[in-house]
């Protein structure tokens, strides 16, 4: 697999773009135009009798279907949790946040690198970045979101992400790197817009717009576009935020950390122009492609791991 030069990866200037080279076939790829993301994304579908009682309720009894769309898209699935190593030699601790106990990791001494994981994630689906990265000399947090792992609470959201992360860097002090993958990129945009100072930040397969991601869950739930923008509007109100006011390009604009962004042209999960639509709006960010890694095997690969670590410890 081809690497791309830590040195370039490092003098950030201007939103470039380079590939790394997927592993078939071997030679390395140039990097052409990515296909463009489909309308509809190929995710497993959810069960014939939930798409079939969703839409009997949207014709029936509206505001029920409303109600219970919104529950869905707030309720994350719990991933099972595998034993895992890395998280046995850390040290778990538990930050309280509105309401709610995350359990959170930590390993070594130096400064700060919190690992964030995204929707329907667990911090140990990021346990490949915490060996290097100890050996470069940092010290790394990996919390598990509200709703999410060890945490508790049964709904979550990108805001929560957030003040989680907030939490958290409030109790283990200043924070030098982040790693945020899908929501959890998204999350750690919104701390930063907020206020949150991190010297330097990767995201991984990153959410660009809510709004968007409310499109492609109706169309997976197979519920008219009226029950979505319904669902979106009560939402907001319950939040106190417009969902476009999350979305990433727009609170990337005054972003001073460097970045440096990882995304699979063919993610399954979450199309590749998020990606780009940050990469393009983050002042100095570099967008790499990972062709062949979708939107979770990505986590583990040697280079994206490899890379992340040389261009969090660049300028220390």
């Amino acid at each position: 697999m081809a690497a791309v030069p830590s040195a370039r990866i490092a003098g950030i200037r201007t939103n470039v773009r380079s590939v790394i080279a997927a592993r078939a076939p071997a030679t390395p790829i140039a990097s052409p135009p990515p296909p463009p993301a489909p309308a509809r994304l190929p995710r497993p579908q959810p069960p014939r009798w939930l798409r079939v009682g969703l839409r009997a309720a949207a014709t029936l009894v509206p505001s029920i279907a409303v109600r219970w769309v919104e529950h869905l898209f707030f309720t994350p699935p719990r991933m099972r949790a595998l034993p895992s190593p890395v998280l046995e030699t850390g040290h778990r601790f538990f930050v309280e946040t509105a309401g709610q106990r995350l359990a959170v990791w930590s390993w070594g001494d130096g400064p700060t690198a919190i690992l964030l994981h995204g929707w329907g994630g667990r911090s140990d689906q990021l346990a490949a970045f915490v060996p290097p990265l100890l050996a470069a000399g940092f010290s790394i947090v990996a919390p598990d979101a509200p709703g999410h792992g060890d945490s508790t609470g049964g709904t979550s959201s990108v805001l929560a992400f957030a003040a989680a992360l907030d939490a958290v860097a409030a109790r283990v002090g200043p924070v030098d790197a982040f790693v945020g993958h899908s929501a959890g990129a998204a999350a750690g945009a919104l701390a930063m817009q907020r206020g949150l100072h991190i010297r330097r930040a990767v995201f991984v397969s990153p959410v660009a717009a809510l709004t968007d991601v409310v499109s492609r869950f109706a169309w997976q739930l197979g519920i008219p576009p009226w029950t979505a923008d319904a669902m979106r509007r009560r939402s907001e109100s319950r939040l106190g935020v417009p969902m476009s006011s999350l979305d990433v390009p727009t609170l990337a604009r005054h972003a001073t950390a460097p970045l440096l962004v990882f995304h699979d042209p063919a993610d399954a999960e979450v199309p590749w122009h998020d990606a780009a639509a940050i990469a393009q709006a983050w002042p100095g960010a570099r967008l790499v492609d990972t062709p062949g890694l979708g939107h979770n095997r990505i986590l583990r690969d040697a280079q994206v791991v490899s890379q992340t670590v040389s261009f969090l410890a660049a300028g220390r």
